[in-house]
């Protein structure tokens, strides 16, 4: 009974994330390789993450990188202070932030948001929309939100390969 209540509490929570997603008014602003300053790297925990983000880091030298890691319901990860975690049970119903540290990530503006991602849920699509990034990069995925979509990429250390030949081919005039 406790597991059936779990799911259909789950499910409205999605369902409510869902509905909000129109509620965001984000203006795009694309910026060129050398003038990123900070980023945002999201991704599922993985067992490779550390090669990714290591990756990242090797790939944009003196940006300030900071890291959130969604870890699903019976995943079990290390907390670290380097990275900050979201779970489900971190926004509420009407999008109410329940964990500290994400809070003020979502307070911070960044100069790209990197989404390291595979697939689409809610809550990724929900904090996505509303961290104040200047634009959103992400791998082709169905009913991804991104800016840029960075397609036919084999997982993250060949999208960020590319990623960093786009950003490099942004000019201003």
């Amino acid at each position: 009974m406790k597991k059936i209540l779990h799911n259909v509490f789950h499910y409205l929570k999605k369902d409510s994330l869902n509905r909000r997603l129109g509620e965001v008014d984000r203006q795009v602003a694309y910026k060129g390789y050398e003038e990123i300053r900070n980023a945002l790297v999201f991704w599922n925990v993985h067992a490779d993450q550390e090669k990714w983000l290591q990756q990242i880091v090797n790939d944009f030298p003196g940006v300030k990188i900071d890291k959130l890691c969604f870890v699903p319901e019976g995943s079990k990860v290390a907390v670290s202070d380097e990275w900050v975690i979201l779970k489900n049970s971190d926004l509420g119903f009407g999008g109410k932030i329940q964990n500290t540290r994400l809070q003020s990530l979502m307070q911070q503006r960044y100069d790209i948001f990197i989404d390291l991602t595979e697939n689409v849920s809610a809550l990724a699509k929900y904090v996505q929309m509303h961290i104040p990034a200047a634009f959103v990069v992400g791998m082709k995925k169905e009913g991804g939100v991104a800016d840029i979509v960075v397609e036919d990429v084999n997982g993250p250390i060949q999208f960020v390969d590319e990623l960093k030949k786009i950003l490099s081919g942004i000019n201003r005039y």
